[in-house]
């Protein structure tokens, strides 16, 4: 019996031990890259964690045109989930991911190094007396501010190296930029070295991208309504469009947009919400860019020229493969993963997608003396159809789980050789602000027969604008449903300005305009003169180039409302402590602020790009989280006359029908509001009987406060009359009626 307990004991020792290893094994960093407007994750086990966005993180940039990649899959826009390939691996082809069954935790060589150049700023809003600090950016694990580190002028810089099974070892670097002239796009810069003895022949490298795990922080305040969603779930349709398989082509990028949606009536394309005026929210192109792709393996010599090793060339036609399919839901490839394994049927079949010789998928390649060798897809909008859907590999709609598909190689992989491939990955496309006013003006012109909305200047073809010549507009599209889908295809025009600037950045070694420090500190303050703000920037004040600041401000907290410009400084501002008062609010109305400090591009700076000097970067807007507003407070009663204090309303009757077109609703936010009160004043309300009910105490910058009708025990008061009396602390005394009917 005691032979049996010990033994009972020995293995509930074993199985606590076995959970406590399992459960460290799964613990791994993650970096948040939030610096700027695309948002993402590099996961230090090499798959991906996952992310949740909402309205207590991304919602809150919707002015900023934000998106989120969700990494709910396989996707590799921020380098997870990065697969090489081989057709000798123990004499079988192989497809090796970083997350599989032989390895289902990943393998981390180096840890995960995640640095910051700023700090957040020190963020208080001090509204009604009370004051709120509000969330810090959140940039994830094991986060270091040491500008040293941080590559370049990158604002953020992620590194982590990983094994695959086979012995070949990944270094991914990720970096961002958070200044407006680079700030929707990252680089990924990923270094391949073969840490075995063997020769691998047939080598590829696999990137996937793909569409379905975009939140886009727009669109949520108010939501969509049902009439201006898509027709499957709300999900749009795609058009995946390479540029890069022609031998003219001067950039190699992958890129998709909203095309229309057939099955609903009119032309749907970049998603007008008419129940918003038809302002345009699907307008942004999401894209894949290569950098630098290796010609061939090489030996380090450890002499970098232009960012690049001497030993190692950029091959202009790689990718050698380019296509976009739905490879879970019409190839049947399963999702990679710790069940996967690296050999086998469904690695033979990846095999065929990553060398190009897939059946499904070869029926629909580009063909020509101008193609680029190796395998290229046509491009489905320059093929003459109205909407994308049903091609080789793609589902009927293009909307589910279409990826976008480039592969390095084949190479010849010798042991302690390296591949490089450099990419970026962003978004593109016209301003919020444009998206706007172009999608108001198509919904004013279609509804009252105007003919406010115009073409985009200088368009390369006045029919098609910068759509591949063989784009065809939606059914029955008019001519005013054209000028709002010319506008949008200039969104191509800034795809390719945007990687171009990216290549730029990566040949001059990441050395883009740095961005100037947010400020140290800011406080918002709510007060009778205004809404004050007072901030520190020395760091910025002290750069060569300084240009001032500029203060930024919105108006409630739908995403249909917009920040603008409020205040300008110039360089005159240099001082330790800067402030503003905007004198422009109203009482009780909801308010939002940032600011951002200035610099000039220099004019001879080789680094920047030459179309971006001599123009003015903002500090980084992400560093504000305006998740709490300040009140607009009414104005100081500077005399002591305390007759002039007004109660509103009074009296105070529930069935009043202004007040219900206020939204104020019973009893959950039902106020009396008392103005022009001085700085330091104490109301005491009584029933008319002479019963106390409840003290406040006054006693700041502000002429109004407010009682929500309830007692000191927080009990709803009855209806009735009550006596107000309201007391200075030099003796001044006031009394009031005031009437409350429910």
């Amino acid at each position: 019996m005691k032979i049996i307990i010990k033994l009972n004991k020995i293995l509930v020792i074993q199985a606590v031990f076995l959970m406590i290893f399992l459960f460290a094994s799964n613990i791994f960093s993650q970096a948040l890259i939030r610096v700027n407007r695309l948002w993402g994750e590099v996961a230090e086990n090499g798959g991906n964690k996952g992310i949740t966005y909402n309205v207590s993180n991304i919602d809150l940039f919707a002015d900023y045109g934000a998106y989120g990649c969700r990494f709910q899959g396989t996707e590799g826009f921020f380098s997870g989930f990065i697969c090489v390939a081989t057709d000798n691996w123990n004499g079988n082809v192989a497809v090796f991911s970083p997350i599989e069954k032989d390895q289902p935790n990943g393998d981390i060589v180096k840890p995960l190094e995640n640095y910051a150049r700023y700090n957040n700023p020190i963020y208080s809003i001090i509204s009604g007396g009370n004051t709120t600090m509000p969330p810090a950016n959140d940039l994830g694990d094991a986060i270091i501010v040491d500008p040293s580190k941080c590559l370049g002028t990158s604002d953020q810089t992620v590194t982590v190296t990983n094994k695959y099974t086979c012995g070949v070892t990944v270094q991914r670097k990720v970096l961002a930029w958070s200044q407006n002239l680079d700030n929707n796009y990252s680089i990924i810069d990923l270094t391949f070295t073969n840490d075995t003895s063997i020769t691998f022949s047939n080598f590829y490298v696999f990137l996937h991208s793909g569409e379905y795990p975009f939140y886009i922080a727009d669109g949520h305040s108010p939501g969509v309504s049902g009439t201006d969603q898509y027709y499957n779930n709300n999900a749009s349709r795609k058009w995946y469009h390479y540029y890069g398989d022609r031998t003219t082509d001067s950039l190699r990028v992958y890129y998709y947009y909203s095309s229309d949606d057939p099955e609903k009536q009119g032309d749907n394309m970049g998603q007008p919400l008419t129940a918003e005026g038809g302002r345009l929210l699907d307008y942004n192109y999401t894209f894949v860019a290569t950098l630098h792709a290796s010609a061939q393996p090489y030996n380090p010599s450890g002499n970098m020229v232009n960012n690049v090793d001497a030993a190692d060339q950029d091959d202009p036609n790689q990718p050698s493969v380019t296509t976009v399919a739905n490879m879970q839901n019409v190839l049947n490839l399963p999702l990679f993963s710790n069940n996967y394994l690296s050999t086998g049927t469904d690695a033979n079949n990846y095999y065929t997608v990553i060398n190009g010789s897939n059946t499904t998928l070869a029926g629909d390649e580009l063909t020509g003396a101008d193609v680029r060798p190796g395998h290229h897809r046509k491009n489905a909008d320059n093929e003459g159809k109205n909407a994308p859907g049903g091609e080789p590999g793609i589902s009927p709609q293009s909307n589910s789980f279409e990826s976008m598909i480039t592969c390095y190689g084949p190479y010849t992989f010798s042991p302690g050789q390296q591949i490089r491939i450099v990419t970026a990955t962003g978004i593109a496309g016209i301003s919020r602000d444009k998206a706007v006013q172009v999608g108001e003006d198509w919904y004013n012109d279609t509804n009252n027969g105007t003919s406010t909305l115009t073409d985009p200047p200088n368009l390369p073809d006045a029919e098609k604008g910068y759509f591949p010549a063989n784009f065809v507009f939606p059914d029955n599209a008019t001519e005013t449903d054209k000028k709002k889908d010319r506008w949008i295809s200039t969104g191509i025009d800034s795809v390719h300005l945007t990687v171009s600037k990216a290549e730029w950045n990566f040949n001059h070694n990441y050395n883009t305009q740095v961005t100037p420090p947010p400020p140290s500190n800011l406080t918002v303050k709510g007060t009778g003169q205004g809404i004050f703000l007072q901030w520190s920037d020395p760091a910025a004040e002290n750069m060569i180039n300084f240009k001032g600041y500029r203060v930024m401000k919105k108006i409630g907290a739908n995403d249909t409302t917009y920040y603008k410009e409020v205040f300008r400084s110039d360089t005159t501002s240099n001082k330790t402590t800067s402030a503003f008062t905007d004198p422009r609010i109203r009482v009780g109305a909801y308010y939002y602020y940032y600011v951002q400090a200035m610099l000039t591009v220099p004019t001879t700076d080789p680094n920047v790009y030459p179309l971006e000097r001599g123009k003015t970067v903002y500090s980084g807007r992400v560093y504000f989280y305006n998740n709490t507003e300040v009140q607009g407070e009414g104005l100081v009663n500077e005399t002591s006359d305390l007759d002039k204090i007004a109660i509103v309303p009074n009296p105070f009757n529930w069935k009043d029908p202004n007040l219900r077109g206020y939204n104020i609703t019973n009893p959950t936010n039902l106020e009396i509001q008392f103005f022009e009160l001085p700085r330091t004043v104490t109301i005491r309300i009584f029933t008319e009987s002479g019963n106390l009910v409840k003290t406040i105490e006054h006693n700041r910058d502000a002429g109004n406060e407010s009682w929500n009708m309830t007692n000191e025990n927080g009990q709803t008061v009855a209806s009735g009359i009550y006596i107000v009396l309201f007391q200075t602390p030099d003796g001044g005394t006031s009394y009031q009626k005031m009437v409350i009917a429910r």
